[in-house]
């Protein structure tokens, strides 16, 4: 997977987690192979772009961000003091280095640079003279915003100056569920940046071991696991026949109807696709692929983050999503949620799921 080419397309993706990645690989695997493509993000991931991807790329570390910093353990939160100071650290940094990066820009022969999302490779992209796609449904500025009132001066001139490098964006293709992002001028509003699954119920069943008609509800928390939950109360389902499946274990406890499934054979979308209900955080990648696949998700609030409230509003919109406290997802109280999920038949999506067709042709026109 690591393909040397030149010119072409060069991405970035931001350094916050695998989401980012599952979406922005959803539109690269829509560029025919011929097309040279670039990768460079944060080393860690590489794996996950191997996992991903269907096409050649070149893959190089490269960091200008942090996104957000969970508490360890509790990946549905943020540490708003440890968020600002990490990201003006990494910010300040990746400016040090704008010059040389719109150099390589440059000697690569970059025809295009897409974004998902963070600012400062738009930044060096316009001293390259190569035009610039910001691909994404929020930006940190909007993210950062709200920790930054709390936290004082220092820290709102330091999104003042993220926003102003993120207007350095030759266009916004704005992938929905979005923020508005109005304050961001040249916009394209695109449908849902979408990775689909294939149903395969029924095989994950039998390897299971489990009989026909058991219900499955897919457990996705993030990578990174929440550990300050009540997971024994898993177990009291098990008489309805309903069983869960995630990537991991439950710590310190082993419900018998928590079943893990490697990430290799299983990819997310699949098992989305294949589950009679989702539970897990609302992220981007995981609302959308459950609103194309039809399949309810329960998830639990998330405070101190913007992308939530156009997510949380989007499941309501679409009538497939169970919301639960945080006492109650603390506690895995789910017999409610998971009743709804279980009795409901949502319909279509409130937004198209072609937006990776829609960001690739947009930025093929330009490599070709």
């Amino acid at each position: 997977m690591s393909k040397r080419g030149s010119g072409g397309l060069v991405v970035y993706v931001t350094s916050h987690g695998f989401g980012h990645l599952h979406r922005t690989a959803a539109v690269l695997n829509q560029i025919p192979p011929d097309v040279p493509i670039t990768v460079k993000s944060h080393a860690d991931l590489f794996s996950g772009w191997r996992e991903r991807l269907r096409r050649p790329v070149e893959l190089v570390p490269y960091v200008s961000d942090v996104g957000a910093i969970n508490p360890p353990g509790d990946s549905a939160a943020v540490d708003a003091a440890a968020t600002i100071e990490r990201a003006m650290i990494a910010h300040t940094d990746a400016l040090r280095g704008l010059d040389l990066e719109a150099d390589w820009l440059r000697d690569h022969g970059a025809r295009a640079v897409l974004a998902d999302a963070p600012a400062v490779p738009l930044a060096a992209a316009r001293r390259a003279g190569a035009p610039a796609y910001l691909m994404t449904n929020f930006t940190w500025a909007d993210i950062y915003a709200s920790y930054a009132r709390k936290i004082g001066p220092h820290a709102k001139r330091f999104v003042a100056e993220l926003a102003q490098v993120y207007r350095q964006a030759d266009c916004l293709l704005r992938v929905e569920p979005a923020l508005r992002m109005a304050w961001l001028p040249r916009q394209e509003t695109l449908g849902m940046v979408v990775n689909r699954g294939r149903d395969r119920g029924e095989e994950l069943r039998r390897t299971l071991g489990l009989e026909r008609g058991s219900r499955l509800v897919y457990v996705y928390l993030g990578r990174y696991g929440q550990t300050n939950l009540d997971w024994s109360r898993l177990e009291r389902h098990a008489a309805q026949k309903i069983h869960f499946v995630s990537y991991h274990g439950a710590p310190g406890v082993a419900p018998a109807n928590l079943h893990v499934v490697p990430s290799e054979g299983w990819p997310g979308g699949d098992l989305i696709a294949s589950a009679d209900a989702v539970l897990a955080k609302a992220g981007y990648g995981t609302v959308t692929e459950a609103m194309a696949s039809g399949t309810p998700i329960i998830y639990p609030p998330r405070s101190d983050f913007a992308e939530y409230r156009v997510l949380d509003r989007a499941l309501r919109a679409w009538g497939g999503g169970a919301a639960l406290s945080s006492r109650d997802f603390r506690a895995l109280k789910l017999d409610r949620a998971l009743a709804k999920a279980l009795g409901t038949k949502p319909g279509p999506p409130p937004f198209t799921a072609d937006g990776a067709q829609q960001v690739a042709q947009r930025v093929l026109g330009v490599c070709r």
